[in-house]
């Protein structure tokens, strides 16, 4: 891949990364937390449109339990007869936006994360639609609005972070929206693991 950081020219297509991130996220040393009793299961599902990568995002409503009107990655709690947190996450990406479970590849797991309101541990893994740009419907209840972000914009925002970054600084400006709170820190580590697949020491 020849993704150059400086300008964003080549960003790595949602097959490449396919092709190269399982092995990236097996061989990287994953934070798995003690479960909190409150588990959920959250989806990066990357997709190819015009040649380019894009990341699914959505905005919740105002009229959901938790982080109204926040930004977030598809996916939710854990219920009776999930398989698991990623069986979770498969479920309730297909409820909040209408992707078959069967439709997606998962290419592997980044960081589990707390969430400082609601106490939940959010395990997020990383999947590609391989058939191109899915056809989405939100969930309109839970869902106000299906973000399609490309990657490029992901990394670009990402490079400008100051170092360290901290809870007021760890912020992606996409789409109009602020991606803040536990959606920057999944974005950030996934981030992390594409600049190092993509463009080698692109990040210090």
């Amino acid at each position: 891949m020849t993704w150059h950081p400086t300008t964003g020219a080549g960003a790595p297509t949602a097959a490449e990364l396919a092709a190269h991130l399982p092995q990236a996220l097996r061989s990287r040393p994953r934070v798995q937390l003690e479960p909190t009793g409150r588990g959920a299961g959250v989806l990066v599902v990357l997709f190819d449109m015009d040649d380019a990568c894009h990341v699914v995002l959505t905005k919740r409503s105002q009229t959901v339990a938790h982080h109204k009107g926040e930004v977030s990655l598809p996916g939710g709690k854990l219920e009776h007869g999930d398989d698991g947190l990623l069986g979770a996450a498969l479920r309730e990406t297909e409820e909040e936006v209408a992707i078959p479970r069967q439709a997606l590849s998962v290419l592997g797991p980044l960081d589990d994360v707390h969430t400082m309101a609601s106490g939940f541990t959010v395990s997020p893994w990383v999947a590609h639609h391989p058939g191109g740009r899915p056809e989405m419907v939100p969930e309109q209840s839970e869902i106000a609005r299906i973000m399609e972000v490309p990657l490029a914009d992901v990394l670009a925002a990402d490079l400008r972070i100051p170092e360290p970054p901290d809870l007021r600084t760890l912020r992606y400006p996409l789409q109009g929206e602020d991606v803040w709170g536990l959606t920057a820190r999944i974005l950030r580590t996934f981030s992390t693991v594409v600049h190092a697949v993509a463009a080698p020491g692109a990040r210090p």
